[in-house]
């Protein structure tokens, strides 16, 4: 199978992210919230106000700023996560399994778990896995059209594909494939 102008996909969601959605959300929203008080007492320090006087934080609780910030944390997992299909030259995963070992190895990614057609990464520093909230798996799954499935963080993912697309030129350029 000739990988040359296949049709590349995206999807804003696996069916294996929709499982997670629910949490993602609940996370979401918890992070928002932390973030919100920690930008309101930053703004208090800064504001020229001493320490030793705390906050009005009952500012924070309002209804509208608490029903915008659950809105805007149970929407963001949806648009937060995309799934990329990205073709593969012929070969199987077996064929270029390693490659795409060091590839997430370059992107600061350790392989967690390997099964036939699917591999999943996740991140090698603990600061990054918190700021994503534990939700830095990136998963690499190699269809039966030939196209490997690429799921994760939608940032991640993108920078991801361009590297993987990069391996795929430079391998078609090494068959004579253009």
């Amino acid at each position: 199978m000739k990988a040359t102008k296949q049709a590349v996909g995206l999807r804003f969601v696996s069916d294996r992210q929709w499982r997670r959605y629910p949490i993602r959300a609940v996370k979401q929203v918890a992070y928002f919230y932390i973030f919100f008080i920690l930008l309101y007492v930053i703004l208090h320090v800064v504001s020229g106000k001493s320490l030793t006087t705390m906050p009005d934080f009952s500012t924070l609780f309002t209804p509208r700023l608490l029903i915008g910030l659950s809105l805007l944390g149970v929407c963001y997992p949806f648009i937060g996560f995309l799934s990329v299909k990205e073709p593969l030259p012929e070969g199987g995963m077996e064929r270029h399994e390693q490659p795409l070992r060091e590839i997430m190895s370059r992107s600061d990614y350790k392989l967690v778990k390997s099964e036939s057609a699917k591999l999943v990464f996740r991140a090698y520093s603990p600061m990054r896995r918190v700021l994503t909230m534990f939700e830095d798996d990136i998963t690499m799954e190699l269809k039966d059209d030939g196209a490997l499935l690429i799921s994760g963080l939608r940032k991640e993912v993108l920078r991801i594909r361009l590297r993987v697309s990069d391996y795929v030129r430079r391998q078609q350029a090494a068959s004579g494939e253009v």
